[in-house]
């Protein structure tokens, strides 16, 4: 209650400060609904600092706690409330903390990097940012309003199951991680796009920045495992709420499919969370040490390894399932195989630093900090890749060890070497440097008298989540590790003096020239911090370090002879209102209120509606002001609808992984029929090929659409869009009929994990289905209004590729579902 209070005091102080001083306008035209990538930027590191000081306050109790309990004491906290301490210590730092800190950077510096003037789809990064936002809303509300999870940060079934948590924590965590992980998808298609599609002439792949090229893979990565982790989340929510068979003890379910479809995701998640700051270490390297980065094609090509094996290392985290010694030593070879293009990566920035003139400014006091813990980390993950010693350290104190040098002196130094670097580009003015640099070494002496103290307890036999009647043989060192937690408290409050003083003093720290560092890339081409719209006239690059080039053959700074227009997003705060009623509908979800869940989410789909019906999405900045700032904006109008067909394609990509997981799952579950019915008892060939005729007809009907359009037919694209609709929706109403008949003859998705996992993936098809439907009805309202303009004339290719990709998904579930089953 102690942190509900302190939350709500500082929300008063906060409103009350606003109102005020009469911010509420500005912060609400300015920030809140800003489509302004820098500002978004901004706003998810604030986030990040914020969740920062909550984690690490779950942290300072656990190990006040363990020192208490290791020392005779009952301590400071009951069982059940340390497991929620413990789990949401692990969601916030990993979700909360990490994931911000990592796309904030992203935001700050990769438009700018690659010359663009935004992001591809700037309302979609706003949308983003406020559903990471709702996720961190429904964590901390359930510090007042019920419970979290006490399960552990990936809560494993059947802990995580109806039967053994029967409250509200787990519904908690699974709609704070879930709504929050649709804005990281969004965010990957977002960055994806933007760098395939949006980098300045001549920028050719090899020319990119390096912190450019580990966005480019972290994204890919998100695209192909956050899918993942959205079907895993979902399939427990229907073992929770509906009752499936899934991840459960009887009727067929299988909890070890929940560890490994979770590592699918989990694994990535770490090199998500890794590969940002890496680029961030390459920049900084680089510039501070006053030379080109050392082997930039290996770096590059390493970045691209990690990226796929990446993959295929999950299971190192379970060697003791009991999956044979055979798969185990497959893992833990690809385990140690991944450690080595990381290694290269530490050869690439030692090399580049040999013989250069190292500024030991505190960016760079981070990136060596880094350079020693992350290494520190890497070695004894290599340890743990091996099946032998895994069975002896595994859930062990050392484990924890590990994972933190890799999170922290890897990640958490990484982020904060990224926030002092670009900094005065974000905010025009430098980041006071000594105590930056006692932040440093705080955090630094702290980390190594936390956490090496750890080590010792794992091979001494302590296993983690301990919390009371702990071996008084760890007290000790227990006290060491609770002590270095204290020095990391002592430099996250020089991190809040620095900001503060660096505020105060901020007239005599300002970055006149907008290249504090001497940097090489082209965010230091423009002023600190930019002009919303970047550049004074896109850049047109001829070889890596582009800014640097400009500056050696002197031609940088140079002004413009002439202005032209530049072509700019409005700020929308359609956004804001979709994500308030998300926040409503998961609120809802977890304590069952049906209602309020259901009004909450027709709300989502009639603001997105809605905001589809506005054209007033951008303006032009006229010449005049243009030249007032002396800045030009190049204008990319006409790609705009190239790029989100293309943005589209890669939604559909992240589509297939959803697919693809639940045909997985399905595999796994179709012979778990727990005593009831297979497939060919119930299902009914020929009623299905009917559906199966209505839906492929619909895709003929839509390309005749597309045809029609191609010769500005109006009326006949809405004619041959309205047969689509009657087609789509006799499909989708024999699936109603299909499923209703199951469920009155007893054969139900609780009936046993076979059921589950059919109802749920043609279920999935069927909701798919039914979106498009919903869109398909919007848009044929919009041609009519609208006429075939441009706008709707990418809404139809869009809708047609979703569309088609839908028939192609079926064919599939027909043949492995039906055609099989029926056998």
């Amino acid at each position: 209650m102690v942190t509900v209070a302190a939350i709500l005091i500082g929300g008063a102080a906060l409103v009350a400060a606003l109102t005020y001083f009469g911010k509420w306008k500005y912060l609400w035209s300015e920030w809140l609904t800003s489509v302004d990538h820098k500002r978004l930027g901004i706003m998810y590191i604030i986030m990040a600092f914020v969740m920062l000081i909550r984690g690490f306050a779950d942290a300072i109790m656990m190990r006040t706690q363990q020192v208490m309990a290791s020392a005779g004491e009952a301590g400071i906290l009951p069982p059940h409330h340390y497991d929620q301490i413990f789990t949401a210590h692990g969601v916030i730092m990993i979700f909360f903390v990490a994931m911000p800190f990592v796309v904030g950077l992203m935001n700050i510096a990769v438009p700018l990097q690659i010359g663009a003037r935004d992001v591809a789809f700037p309302f979609l990064n706003n949308l983003s940012f406020w559903f990471t936002a709702v996720g961190v809303i429904l964590v901390n509300l359930s510090l007042g309003v019920g419970e979290f999870a006490q399960t552990g940060w990936l809560a494993y079934p059947p802990l995580s199951g109806a039967e053994y948590s029967p409250g509200v924590g787990v519904d908690y965590w699974i709609w704070s991680l879930q709504l929050s992980g649709i804005g990281t998808t969004l965010t990957g298609i977002n960055f994806f796009v933007t760098i395939l599609k949006m980098r300045a002439p001549g920028m050719s792949l090899f020319k990119m920045p390096v912190f450019t090229w580990t966005a480019l893979c972290t994204n890919v990565l998100i695209i192909a495992a956050f899918p993942v982790l959205t079907v895993t989340l979902a399939l427990l929510t229907l073992d929770r709420y509906l009752g499936f068979h899934f991840f459960t003890n009887e009727m067929g379910g299988n909890m070890m499919m929940y560890v490994n479809l979770i590592w699918v995701w989990g694994h990535p998640e770490v090199y998500i969370l890794v590969l940002p700051v890496f680029g961030v270490f390459a920049e900084i390297t680089a510039t501070f040490s006053k030379k080109r980065l050392f082997g930039y094609t290996s770096l590059v090509w390493a970045t691209i390894a990690i990226t796929v094996l990446s993959f295929i290392v999950w299971l190192h985290h379970f060697f003791t399932m009991g999956a044979g010694a055979n798969v185990n030593a497959f893992f833990g070879i690809m385990t140690m195989i991944i450690a080595i293009p990381t290694g290269v990566k530490i050869f690439n920035w030692l090399f580049t630093m040999y013989q250069g003139r190292i500024q030991m400014h505190s960016a760079m006091l981070w990136t060596v900090g880094f350079l020693v813990t992350f290494s520190v980390g890497g070695m004894t993950g290599v340890l743990l890749a091996v099946p032998g010693a895994d069975f002896i350290l595994h859930n062990s104190l050392f484990l924890i060890a590990h994972f933190h040098n890799v999170i922290i002196g890897g990640v958490v130094f990484g982020c904060m070497a990224g926030v002092t670097y670009w900094f005065p580009k974000a905010f025009g003015f430098t980041l006071n440097e000594t105590w930056g640099k006692r932040a440093f070494w705080f955090w630094i002496i702290g980390f190594f008298v936390a956490f090496m103290p750890l080590y010792a307890l794992g091979f001494m036999g302590m296993t983690r989540r301990l919390s009371q009647d702990i071996d008084p043989q760890f007290h000790t060192l227990l006290v060491v590790a609770a002590g270095g937690a204290g020095l990391i408290a002592l430099g996250i409050l020089c991190q809040l003096t620095m900001f503060y003083v660096s505020v105060r003093d901020r007239d005599q720290n300002r970055d006149v020239t907008g290249d504090p560092w001497g940097g090489r890339t082209l965010e230091w081409a423009t002023s600190s911090p930019p002009p919303f719209y970047n550049f004074a006239v896109i850049p047109h690059v001829h070889e890596r370090d582009a800014f640097w080039e400009m500056k050696e053959k002197g031609e940088a700074y140079k002004q413009p002879e002439s202005y032209e227009e530049i072509h700019m997003p409005k700020n929308s705060g359609a956004a804001i209102i979709i994500c308030a009623f998300a926040t409503v509908m998961g609120f809802a979800l977890i304590w069952h209120i049906w209602w309020l869940a259901g009004v909450s989410f027709l709300g989502m789909i009639v603001s997105w509606i809605v905001k589809s019906f506005d054209e007033d999405v951008d303006y032009y900045v006229p010449v005049a002001e243009v030249q007032k700032i002396e800045n030009q904006h190049f204008d990319e109008i006409s790609k705009a609808g190239a790029n989100k067909v293309f943005g589209f394609w890669i939604y559909l990509m992240s589509d297939c992984i959803i697919f693809a997981t639940l045909f997985a799952t399905y595999a796994v579950m179709v012979n778990n029929t727990a005593g009831g019915p297979a497939g060919k008892d119930i299902f009914e060939l020929p009623f299905v090929l009917v559906e199966t005729a209505l839906l492929l007809l619909s895709s003929i009907t839509y390309g005749m659409a597309v045809i029609s359009m191609n010769k500005e037919q109006k009326g006949a694209v809405i004619g041959w869009l309205a047969l689509t609709f009657l087609f789509g929706l006799g499909f989708i109403g024999m699936e109603i009929y299909e499923f209703h008949h199951l469920i009155a003859e007893g054969f139900g998705p609780d009936r046993s994990g076979f059921l589950s996992g059919f109802f749920t993936l043609v279920g999935t098809h069927g909701l798919h289905v039914t979106s498009g439907l919903i869109w398909m009805l919007v848009l044929m309202f919009q041609i009519s209004k609208r006429g075939l303009n441009a706008t709707n004339r990418t809404r139809i290719m869009c809708l047609s590729l979703f569309w088609h990709f839908l028939d192609v998904v079926w064919i599939c579930v027909f043949t492995v579902v039906y055609l099989m089953g029926a056998m």
